[in-house]
């Protein structure tokens, strides 16, 4: 498919090389591309060096790799709907001393790679300046650079995601498919491998490719079927067979079940407007937003190839559908969608800055890279900042767990469950809200805790009758609100049910 600044569908495409990004990479854009990687490596930096204390979700996975790398094995504790592909990455880098900053540095690593797997993927369908565009938009969009800086999974699969459709696309590029295909078959693998929800954004790209190039890739039906059969079998393999991902079920199984106790299925389309304004009220997204718009009056005009944009279009609607359809409303869940928005809105913001004067066109762009610059780090900032409000009790009551313990086996009975048991070093059950019950001591200290947000603990009177259990307070924090630890190793004790 033509891909030339200017091109347009009455001028005959020109042939493509198999498995080409769309030509040769000149000094100037190579140096472009590079400014936008020390941007972006910039901004994640700030945000990882002054980061706030790890959420649930990141406790679990770092926890997960600390069992990985001392030997503990998978606990049961971390259900089978979370992926170990991230974790296994991280033991092999593991160092206690400093373990959250890299962790997350690691996590902004990949999303440095869904800022190439963008760019090249613009460059194929749309040319030069607009697979710089989108680079840049999509290193600086405040809705990937947040869960780019933690401990999470939605920034490594939606990077091995793309990474796969991309392949794809390129090498189905030219008069016959490449022997490049072949390539998606381990992309696919490691994107599932690393978050079980990669699926189906993946999935949903793989499909639009192979029906807008379905003419190319009859010319090399082989290599097809067996990318096709290798990319479903792997798939397939991860999700449905337990020991493949070190648990006792499969992981379809399990995320089944916790999508029913979470709001079920289309929950996500409430969660999604609830948090509008996170999603498009960003500079970045309103900027995509604006280029896509008017990628439609070029598009009209015939230059811009119109296949290309109704494919980019296309991918980008139906996946952010399904995700709302399939997955909770949490922005961080669209990071597979938002650059298939800088994909497809590239094009058009390139024309809108070709229409203006030399001059006014260098201030323009200069002006808007200020702008998401400082927008990304403040914002990265405030959540810093909130994050730091909220999950800082908890590091210091954990920590000040970590103390009383001084290196001796114990378990503390909480409801934020990984972050304590990171901080902590502990083991950890979580409360029994309808009735008083502590684990058997068995020669472990026992603590309880209790923190000033009620989440997930019990309440009234069975939260007074926790207290009375438990005796006095052996540490007591003002941190965000009243924060108590409690000794109950010599309290009445009853096997706790979870």
């Amino acid at each position: 498919m033509s891909g030339g600044v200017g091109t347009g569908l009455h001028v005959p495409a020109q042939p493509r090389r198999r498995f080409s990004i769309g030509g040769a990479v000149s000094g100037g854009e190579g140096l472009a591309l590079a400014a936008i990687a020390l941007v972006y490596t910039a901004v994640v930096a700030l945000a990882i060096r002054g980061g706030p204390p790890l959420g649930w979700d990141e406790s679990a996975y770092s926890v997960m790799t600390r069992d990985l790398a001392t030997g503990v094995g998978r606990r049961a504790i971390f259900p089978a709907y979370r992926p170990p592909g991230l974790p296994w990455i991280l033991h092999l880098l593991w160092h206690e001393e400093g373990a959250v900053v890299m962790f997350r540095a690691v996590v902004a690593a990949f999303g440095l790679g869904l800022v190439a797997a963008t760019w090249a993927l613009s460059r194929h369908l749309f040319g030069r300046r607009a697979g710089l565009v989108a680079a840049a938009g999509v290193a600086l969009t405040p809705p990937l650079l947040a869960p780019a800086t933690q401990v999470l999974t939605d920034i490594p699969g939606a990077c091995m995601g793309l990474l796969a459709i991309t392949l794809f696309v390129l090498a189905s590029g030219g008069e016959r498919p490449s022997w490049w295909i072949l390539c998606v078959v381990p992309a696919a693998a490691g994107a599932i491998y690393l978050r079980f929800g990669a699926g189906v954004p993946m999935a949903v790209g793989l499909v639009a490719v192979a029906l807008w190039r379905r003419r190319v890739l009859r010319q090399g039906w082989a290599a097809v079927a067996v990318t096709a059969s290798g990319t479903a079998g792997a798939v397939v393999a991860i999700l449905t067979v337990p020991k493949l991902t070190g648990t006792g079920e499969s992981a379809w199984a399990s995320m089944a079940t916790l999508k029913n106790s979470v709001g079920g299925w289309l929950s996500g389309f409430a969660g999604f407007a609830r948090a509008a304004d996170e999603m498009v009220a960003p500079a970045a997204v309103a900027l995509a937003v604006a280029g896509l718009a008017a990628v439609v009056v070029w598009a009209t005009r015939r230059e811009i190839e119109g296949s290309a944009l109704a494919f980019s279009v296309a991918v980008g609607g139906v996946t952010a559908l399904a995700i709302a359809a399939l997955q909770a409303g949490e922005v961080r869940y669209l990071a597979p969608a938002y650059p298939w928005l800088w994909v497809a809105g590239a094009p058009g913001l390139e024309r809108m800055g070709l229409a203006l004067p030399g001059p006014v066109r260098r201030v323009v762009t200069a002006v808007l890279a200020a702008t998401l610059i400082v927008a990304g780090v403040g914002g990265l900032q405030v959540r810093n900042g909130v994050r730091e409000t909220t999950e800082g009790p908890i590091r210091q009551v954990s920590e000040a767990i970590a103390d009383l313990a001084a290196g001796r086996p114990c378990t503390v009975v909480t409801s934020r469950l990984p972050q304590m048991m990171w901080y902590s070093g502990c083991e950890v059950v979580a409360f029994n809200k309808t009735r008083v019950a502590f684990p058997e001591p068995r020669g472990r200290l026992v603590f309880m805790v209790i923190l000033p947000d009620p989440w997930n603990q019990p309440q009234g009177e069975v939260l007074a009758a926790y207290r009375a259990a438990a005796g006095k307070p052996v540490v007591t924090m003002e941190a965000g609100g009243l924060a108590q630890v409690y000794l109950v190793s010599d309290a009445e004790t009853v096997q706790i049910s979870n």
